[in-house]
């Protein structure tokens, strides 16, 4: 169905199907990003103190990434590469913001990468959730998956939550 065919039809009448392919499509994009700015994160931490807790983030973002995308391939998902590239470029772009200092990592580019870092997990916690619902009634999605990787997407929180709050005491306190 093409995008004027969709715009022209009354929104209660657009496919359902349809929806929850842009939203994995979207959801997708998102997580390149996010797993972009993890990577990010991670090397520039190398040595830190939060260097093995963000390794095994970005272990856990990059294998939520392919769950992700094992769903998105069983509802025939076209992967988006313009959303893909502005997600990712976001998170390129990010590390070009001021940041107290002109060549190198400050403390708050971690407080900053952090909270970005959790409102990426808040968002893939949301999709799961939503995946949850969907799976009353959808065949190809798997309730007890679904319910682990929610799980794990609390604990990501709690392990940022922990990790901003260091960050924020280095960077301020």
């Amino acid at each position: 169905m093409s995008a004027v065919t969709a715009r022209s039809r009354p929104p209660d009448e657009i496919d359902q199907a349809h929806l929850l392919r842009i939203y994995l499509r979207d959801h997708e994009a998102a997580a390149a990003g996010g797993l972009r700015l993890a990577e990010q994160s991670c090397k520039a931490n190398r040595g830190s103190p939060y260097a093995n807790d963000l390794l095994r983030l970005t272990t856990a973002i990059r294998t939520d990434r392919e769950s992700l995308r094992q769903i998105c391939n069983a509802f025939d998902v076209s992967y988006s590469s313009a959303g893909r590239a502005i997600a990712v470029t976001g998170a390129v772009l990010s590390r070009l913001k001021t940041n107290g200092r002109a060549f190198t990592y400050s403390p708050l580019s971690r407080v900053i990468e952090l909270e970005a870092l959790s409102s990426g997990v808040m968002a893939k916690l949301r999709l799961w959730q939503s995946l949850l619902i969907v799976a009353a009634t959808e065949p190809r999605l798997d309730p007890a998956g679904l319910a682990r990787h929610e799980k794990e997407a609390n604990e990501q929180l709690d392990l940022i939550r922990r990790l901003h709050d260091m960050a924020v005491e280095q960077a301020f306190v």
